[in-house]
């Protein structure tokens, strides 16, 4: 044996042994539980699979059965709360750091801009949503310790439910949902809008690419075909917002992790290059419509028709900077100032889609038009959080390799994403946002003994 196959001996040798002192301390860290943390376990399972996949017939088919479904979770994690505070055995703790004193302050702030809101039964609707996400955030950070990387692949089966299902009906090869309207619009997946898929699949195809990029044997391969397969739905669901984030977030994964994470980024956004560019497909007529707008400054079109809605929520908080005009109020203020647009910003910025816009479609604006500045600056503090320290162990576990790879990306795939969508208003994008989350900062911190 010479020196250079000595040294790679070595190496394996010491890679292996960190493999097995991380699975020995796994198994130390993860303790038989509770039946009630059992329960809780199984709750947020079924939330995660429950969640994106809810329907009915009816006006409000997708999204209002996803938000009723939300809040039970939220509920049934209180009662199991309630029987695990009072339980005489128990292995969870009570997770402390950061990202709880965040999530009480922005409690705290929602309470306090809910006081003084433009209206108060919209404000307490929002109110009842924040408790909710807080209740499912700090049930998944406490499990989480005690959780593997079976939580992403159930996390992966809605996901590539809906993928599978939008590329199908991208392609027309299969209609199983019987809808008012056609076309591209009736590529929904099981979430009820085109854009609603593609801002629910761009984090978990990054998730599916570091999962390839950071695990080895089976998994690897068969995350890397996951990713294939939820790139393929982004790209069906033509989202340009959702296809822009999973770019920059797979860019700050290959400059943060590895040359192997680099190949991985080149060669998946190569791949990704091909439905862009292709005159074929629906995303590559899209992005050339685009390109087309912005060269002829045609400020309508380059946004999607959402100048207007962008323009009303700048105007709503630099006319309520501190308090904003109360959770959930921007649809309730819309009008008001849309009418004062064109005087402000003239008439080529004002035109847009003769509609009362529910939503800003960018939850940057929205946040701070709904909550004011010291809103918004918790909501950049919470994708800080998100980022974390990035440690790095000797014999770092499975779950902190993946983490720590993760949380930068996942944190600039976020703020990229939020630009021109508004993941924080719809059910199905807010649990998986608030569940990786939540894993992540608490894989941060799990080293191997």
């Amino acid at each position: 044996m010479n020196r250079a196959e000595s040294v790679k001996f070595q190496r394996r040798l010491w890679s292996n042994a960190g493999v097995r002192s991380g699975k020995r301390a796994a198994a130390e860290r993860s303790p038989r539980l509770a039946g009630v943390e059992l329960v809780a376990v199984a709750v947020l399972a079924a939330g995660l699979l429950v969640v994106p996949t809810i329907f009915m017939q009816g006006d409000e088919a997708f999204r209002l059965p996803k938000e009723l479904a939300f809040r039970a979770e939220a509920i049934l994690l209180l009662v199991a709360a309630v029987f695990w505070a009072t339980a005489r055995r128990r292995t969870w703790t009570i997770p402390r750091g950061a990202e709880l004193i965040l999530a009480a302050a922005a409690l705290c702030w929602t309470i306090v801009t809910l006081a003084f809101s433009t209206n108060r039964a919209l404000s307490i609707d929002s109110l009842i949503t924040v408790v909710a996400a807080i209740v499912i955030f700090v049930a998944t950070r406490a499990a989480a310790p005690s959780l593997s990387l079976i939580a992403i692949d159930v996390l992966m089966i809605p996901a590539c439910v809906n993928a599978a299902l939008v590329i199908l009906q991208e392609t027309t090869l299969w209609m199983p949902l019987r809808l008012s309207h056609g076309g591209h619009y009736a590529s929904v997946g099981l979430l009820g809008n085109a854009n609603d898929v593609g801002t629910f699949l761009a984090p978990l195809a990054l998730a599916a690419v570091v999962v390839a990029v950071t695990s080895g044997g089976k998994r690897r391969w068969i995350y890397a075909v996951i990713a294939l397969l939820l790139g393929g739905g982004i790209v069906a669901s033509g989202t340009r917002t959702a296809v822009i984030a999973l770019v920059a977030s797979l860019v700050v994964f290959g400059l943060l992790h590895s040359r192997r994470a680099a190949l991985a980024v080149v060669a998946a956004l190569v791949i990704l290059a091909v439905p862009l560019c292709s005159r074929s497909t629906g995303i590559g007529r899209s992005v050339r419509a685009l390109a087309d707008a912005a060269r002829k400054r045609d400020f309508e079109h380059l946004t999607s028709e959402r100048l207007v809605p962008f323009l009303a929520a700048l105007d709503m908080t630099r006319d309520h900077p501190l308090l904003g005009v109360g959770p959930g109020c921007f649809k309730f203020n819309y009008m008001d100032y849309r009418v004062g647009l064109a005087a402000r910003y003239g008439a080529a910025w004002a035109r847009g889609w003769p509609m009362n816009w529910g939503e800003v479609h960018n939850d940057h604006l929205q946040v701070a038009s709904e909550t004011g500045l010291p809103g918004y600056a918790l909501f950049l503090g919470a994708l800080v959080v998100l980022a974390g320290s990035r440690r790095r162990a000797a014999a770092a576990t499975p779950e902190s390799t993946f983490a720590r790879a993760l949380c930068w990306p996942l944190a600039a795939g976020v703020f990229v994403l939020c630009l021109a969508q508004f993941p924080l208003e719809v059910a199905a994008p807010r649990l998986l946002l608030l569940t990786m989350g939540a894993l992540c900062v608490a894989w941060d911190r799990i080293d191997a003994a």
